[in-house]
């Protein structure tokens, strides 16, 4: 980007953050505020809040992946990532056009949230992350780096600063705090992801599974070092913003039956994830996007755990009846087969069939990963019927 471009660029973001902050200001913005107590765990691209008890709406929000996001607010994705300043603009465009074009519950904020795509936290210990191409967002690397356990022995907890993809994180935060008004947050990553997904990145899928089977210890040591990586980086996270440490949002995905058992989740990766909510005072949200009905009982376990992530791949009758009203009830419905390839009828009737099963409890309700099944604008006006159709079966 030249000095130019620069300048017309900054230009344009300061006329968005005018238009966020008359947005976030009007009466349908402070009636999508009062439905969420907070955000769960820091506020992050993912959109997670934590829904207020006893309201008489359950509240719901769509959200695009941002390989969608791309085309819809025509801007590549590899500048994105690559780019500080048009990854600004496309956060701020994001926000303002998801608030103008859907009618859903998710409220306008000051936050900007720093993503670099998923393999970021794996960069940190050495798996070098695949860059944004062809459309797609940055993703772990494909050639595992723990070929042989000993190779776990050469492993050192990551610098803040340097290791992997953290000085394009720096970058990004520096360059972006530089041109935002003091009203605009720029969040710094934590570090919110469950240990199992990142013991598969850096072991591979192959060893993994049969390190479960074959050898438990090795993987209580490799538990133990994330862990241990994990809590590093958060604490040089607290220090370098003068925070401290807040409660824990964290994806788990690779959790899911039967890509782990009941019995290895309990013996080998829930120990690690209560020691990680007991490390953050709590754990406002746990996701899994696979099968976790069968998990259900021993997730209920972490400490202070508050919301629990129920997939369109999990049983949802069977999950809200072991979650009760003990935790926060997130229904996350199927992208395709529930709003972008379905039709008005189904969608209904699968709104009727979650609001049943869900009487009595405290929830919410929400689609995601939204991309390009059919073309763009066919799929922005299946999720805004599917919005009406939220508007008018769950208030």
């Amino acid at each position: 980007m030249d000095q130019q471009e620069r300048t017309h660029t900054i230009e344009r973001i300061k006329g968005l953050c005018d238009q966020l902050r008359e947005l976030a200001e009007t009466e349908e913005n402070e009636r999508r505020q009062t439905l969420w107590e907070k955000p769960a765990g820091l506020p992050n691209v993912f959109i997670r809040h934590l829904p207020r008890p006893n309201t008489d709406t359950v509240p719901f929000i769509a959200d695009l992946d941002r390989e969608m996001w791309a085309p819809v607010l025509s801007i590549p994705i590899e500048r994105i990532y690559a780019e500080p300043l048009v990854y600004l603009e496309f956060e701020l465009k994001k926000k303002i056009y998801a608030f103008q074009h859907f009618q859903d519950d998710n409220p306008l904020t000051h936050f900007i949230t720093i993503w670099r795509g998923c393999g970021l936290i794996e960069s940190l210990l050495g798996l070098p992350q695949a860059p944004a191409a062809d459309g797609h967002e940055p993703w772990p690397g494909r050639n595992p780096i723990l070929n042989d356990k000993e190779d776990l022995a050469s492993l050192s907890l990551p610098d803040f600063r340097t290791s992997g993809a953290a000085p394009e994180v720096h970058r990004m935060y520096t360059e972006m705090r530089e041109v935002l008004p003091d009203d605009f947050t720029v969040i710094f990553p934590e570090w919110d992801f469950g240990p199992f997904g990142i013991s598969l990145h850096l072991r591979g899928m192959s060893r993994l599974p049969l390190d479960m089977l074959e050898d438990p210890e090795f993987i209580q040591w490799l538990m133990q070092f994330i862990l241990e990586a994990k809590m590093h980086w958060s604490r040089e996270r607290a220090s370098f913003l003068g925070e401290p440490i807040q409660p824990l949002y964290m994806p788990s995905d690779d959790v899911s039956v039967p890509m782990i058992s009941p019995q290895t989740y309990r013996d080998l990766v829930l120990p690690i994830e209560k020691k990680m909510s007991d490390f953050h005072g709590g754990m406002d949200y746990w996701h899994s996007c696979g099968k976790i009905d069968p998990l259900i009982p021993l997730i209920k376990e972490i400490p202070n755990l508050r919301m629990i992530h129920v997939s369109p791949f999990t049983d949802i009758k069977q999950a809200v009846q072991a979650i009760g009203r003990d935790h926060i009830i997130e229904i996350v419905l199927n992208p395709i087969d529930d709003v972008e390839n379905a039709s008005q009828a189904q969608m209904e009737d699968k709104l009727h069939q979650v609001r049943h099963l869900c009487d009595g409890l405290h929830y919410t309700v929400r689609a995601d990963a939204f991309q390009v099944f059919s073309s763009v604008e066919n799929d922005l006006a299946q999720i805004k019927l599917w919005i009406d159709c939220c508007r008018r079966l769950l208030s």
